[in-house]
C-alpha cells in the first residue's frame, strides 16, 4: 500500500482521466441537490424529519465515498488516496481535527472580544438540541469535504501540486456559497471568508493526509462558532454573546475578523508543515 504521504506528491502511475472528473463533477451537482432537497423537504426539527433528512445526506455522503473511490481508480491512484480509510491513526486524526477547529473559534472569540467586550448569556438550544445540531454539522461537512477536499484535490494535486490545487479549491469553495446573495458586497464577502477558511480545511487536510481530520475541522469550528457559542450572530446557540459596547459602524468588524482568523491558522498550519517537510529532507540526507 501507498504511504498516505505519498497522495499529494505526483504518483508515477497517476494517468489523469478527464471523463472521470468530469462524471464527479456532474454526480456532485447531483448529491448536493439532493442534499439541498433534504434541507427544503424535511426543515423541521422535530424528531421524524430529523431523521430523515440526515440519513438522506448520510446515504449521500456514502455514495460520494464510493464515487470516489471508483474514480480515483480510473486515474490510476488507490482508493485510499482519499484519505478516508479506517487506520490505527483515524482517531488522532479525528482529534487534530478537532483541536484545529476549537482553535480557530478561540481565535475568533479573542478577536471579537479585543475590539468589543461581550460575556455569554444562556441561549435557546439546548443539550439535545446541540446533540442534533453537531450530527447535522458533521454529515454536511463531510459531504462538503468530499465534494471539494476528497477526489478533487488529490487529483488536482496530481496535475499541479498540492499549493496550487489548494488555492484553486478554495475560489471554487468560495463561488460555492455565492448563490442566494448574487455579486453583491455582503456575496463577495462570503465568497472571501469562505475561499480563506477553505485554505484552513485544505492544510488540515495536508498536515495528516487524512480527510477525517478535514472534516472534523470543518464540523468542529462551525458547532462551536454557531450551535454552541453563538459568535455567528444568529441567535439560536447553547450560548450567546452578550456585547458590553456598541457594534462598529465605520466597518465590518465580523468579517475582517473572519478574515484575520482564517489567515493566523492557515499560516500557523502552513508553518507547520513546512517545518515537517524540512525535518524529512534531513532525515533522508543523513
Amino acid at each position: 500500500m501507498t504511504p498516505r504521504s505519498n497522495y499529494f506528491l505526483k504518483q508515477p502511475q497517476f494517468k489523469f482521466s478527464l471523463g472521470s472528473t468530469l462524471i464527479f463533477i456532474f454526480l456532485s451537482l447531483v448529491a448536493w441537490g439532493i442534499y439541498f432537497f433534504s434541507q427544503v423537504g424535511f426543515p423541521s426539527q422535530n424528531l421524524t424529519p430529523y431523521l430523515i433528512r440526515t440519513a438522506i445526506i448520510l446515504i449521500v455522503d456514502v455514495f460520494v465515498i464510493y464515487l470516489s473511490g471508483r474514480l480515483l481508480r480510473r486515474n490510476g491512484l488507490p482508493a485510499q488516496a482519499l484519505g478516508f480509510s479506517v487506520t490505527n491513526s483515524s482517531i488522532t486524526d479525528v482529534l487534530v481535527g478537532a483541536l484545529i477547529g476549537f482553535l480557530t473559534v478561540v481565535i475568533i472569540a479573542t478577536l471579537l472580544y479585543s475590539f468589543v467586550p461581550y460575556h455569554f448569556v444562556k441561549g435557546t438550544l439546548g443539550i439535545s438540541q446541540l446533540f442534533k445540531a453537531g450530527i447535522s454539522y458533521l454529515a454536511g461537512n463531510a459531504l462538503e469535504e468530499l465534494l471539494f477536499r476528497g477526489f478533487l484535490f488529490v487529483v488536482l494535486s496530481q496535475l499541479s501540486g498540492w499549493r496550487i490545487s489548494m488555492v484553486i479549491i478554495a475560489l471554487l469553495f468560495g463561488l460555492f456559497h455565492l448563490p442566494g446573495l448574487g455579486f453583491t458586497v455582503p456575496g463577495m464577502k462570503m465568497v472571501a471568508t469562505t475561499a480563506l477558511f477553505s485554505f484552513i480545511f485544505s492544510l488540515s487536510y495536508v498536515l495528516t493526509k487524512s480527510l477525517w481530520t478535514a472534516i472534523c475541522t470543518h464540523a468542529t469550528s462551525n458547532i462551536f462558532l454557531h450551535a454552541f457559542a453563538g459568535l455567528d450572530g444568529g441567535g439560536k446557540a447553547m450560548f450567546l454573546p452578550e456585547f458590553e459596547r456598541n457594534w462598529p459602524k465605520s466597518y465590518d468588524l465580523g468579517f475582517w475578523v473572519a478574515v484575520v482568523d482564517a489567515v493566523i491558522v492557515s499560516f500557523l498550519l502552513y508553518m507547520i508543515i513546512l517545518w515537517r517537510e524540512k525535518n524529512r529532507e534531513k532525515k533522508k540526507i543523513l
